[in-house]
């Protein structure tokens, strides 16, 4: 019963919902360079305009900027309580807070969009279409199966179990969900049972909506403030739309990464569900979350083609934890990530999410380099990439495909996404082994040089 009850609360949206501290580097104007270059291998004059002409270089390597596009579940269910007292929602956003406002995040570029995004001209509840306002997606009013209750349904034929016929189901006042059977029957809580549905259409499925973030991207700390006051302003309401929410954030955020070669732009999926609504692909009585899975990873699966990183971060009940790690794993792994970083409400939900977010920022931030050069670079596969430490012989890094290519020992490092002839990529990222050494002190320098044909 407990799929059937998630499904329930999907279709009537009754809170159940989807189930590094460095400045943005100046590269090339403050790089260092070797005293013993020659002046052929000299970083260019930024202010010749450039266009197609190969320009050698060596210099030391900055830092990428790093600049994280944060989608927000703000579903119905937000309100569920955690262990510590405080709600889904309340804990999440005291670990945004905390992350946002850390001296550790200054120079971190933050773009906050909220989903479901709710049409507030169509009403939340009803008994009929008539209701919805012309509303084309109508209303829902689902009932169940019985005697055994464990399917919902709109007809008879919608029940699979030998012997059942649908009946019709209330709902009782309050958050939870308290489903009733006898529309009139007054409800443990004191309200009445009652036919209810709602307007389908007041969750917004038009990607368009999820093209208006709450926040712009701005660095922290300036945007720390704007950040933790759309997140407490916030009102919780809705279903789970992740496919049109992640369809616009990832188009928003290549956008950005086109435009800002030199930073290291990912998404962040925080939700507490799974995808349920604004997908053909989901039929409205669906119980396998794995379903709607589906299309968010292609999503997901595009943008890391184009050095998009997925992070999928999840707050679920104790008996949801295998089921959410399973299926939103699927759509971090799509996305270019590990699995999904999954948290219950019987953990202490604000500090862990904390320590993901801030492992997150360390992870990123310390092994992401710009590549130090303005101009085209005529080959990317002609990049050297060294590491020299302070005292003794330099390393060659070896390039390999990507970071499942990565040697455990030897390290090397990649380019992120597909790279078409001429393309000038912005940075490379040091495999684990690779980083692990950089990272350990910083008189370690990591320098990269071109040179072109002739």
């Amino acid at each position: 019963m407990r799929g059937s009850a998630i499904l329930v609360c999907s279709v009537l949206a009754l809170g159940c919902g989807a189930k590094t501290g460095l400045k943005i580097p100046d590269t090339e104007s403050d790089a260092s360079m070797p005293e013993d270059l020659g002046p052929d291998l000299a970083p260019p004059d930024l202010g010749q305009d450039l266009g197609e002409e190969c320009v050698p270089f060596r210099a030391e390597a900055r830092l990428a900027a790093l600049d994280i596009f944060l989608a927000m579940d703000v579903s119905g269910s937000m309100e569920q309580p955690t262990a510590s007292g405080a709600t889904k929602f309340e804990a999440i956003t005291r670990a945004i807070d905390g992350f946002v406002s850390s001296p550790d995040s200054e120079g971190i570029g933050v773009d906050l969009t909220f989903f479901p995004f709710i049409d507030e001209d169509i009403p939340e509840n009803c008994t009929s279409d008539l209701d919805c306002r012309g509303d084309p997606e109508g209303c829902a009013t689902p009932d169940v199966c019985l005697p055994s209750g464990d399917a919902f349904c709109f007809a008879d034929s919608d029940c699979g179990t030998p012997g059942d016929r649908c009946q019709p189901l209330g709902i009782c006042g309050g958050f939870d969900p308290n489903l009733c059977l006898n529309i009139g029957d007054t409800c443990p809580d004191g309200s009445r049972c009652r036919d209810y549905g709602i307007c389908l259409g007041r969750t917004s499925c038009n990607v368009a909506n999820y093209m208006r973030p709450a926040v712009p991207l701005g660095l922290l700390p300036g945007v720390a403030s704007s950040v933790v006051t759309a997140l407490e302003s916030s009102s919780l309401e809705g279903g789970t739309p992740t496919l049109p929410a992640l369809t616009g954030i990832l188009s928003r955020a290549r956008d950005w990464s086109v435009d800002n070669p030199g930073s290291k732009v990912i998404s962040i999926l925080a939700t507490d569900g799974f995808p349920e609504s604004c997908d053909p692909a989901v039929d409205l009585l669906e119980d396998d979350p794995s379903v709607g899975i589906v299309a968010p990873a292609a999503v997901a699966r595009d943008a890391a083609a184009d050095g998009i990183e997925t992070y999928v971060i999840g707050v679920f009940g104790p008996d949801e934890e295998m089921e959410a790690r399973a299926n939103l794993s699927t759509l971090a792994m799509a996305g270019g990530t590990e699995e999904a970083l999954v948290v219950t409400t019987d953990d202490a939900v604000t500090e862990m999410l904390l320590a993901i977010l801030d492992d997150l920022r360390s992870s990123v931030r310390t092994c992401v380099y710009a590549i130090p050069a303005a101009g085209v670079l005529p080959d990317p596969t002609t990049l050297q990439v060294r590491i020299i430490p302070p005292d003794g012989m330099p390393i060659e890094l070896e390039r390999v495909s990507g970071p499942m290519a990565c040697d455990p020992m030897l390290g090397g490092f990649f380019f992120e996404g597909d790279l078409d002839p001429g393309d000038r990529p912005g940075f490379i990222e040091l495999c684990p082994a690779t980083c692990n050494i950089t990272a350990a002190s910083d008189d370690f320098v990591v320098e990269m040089e071109a040179g072109c044909d002739d």
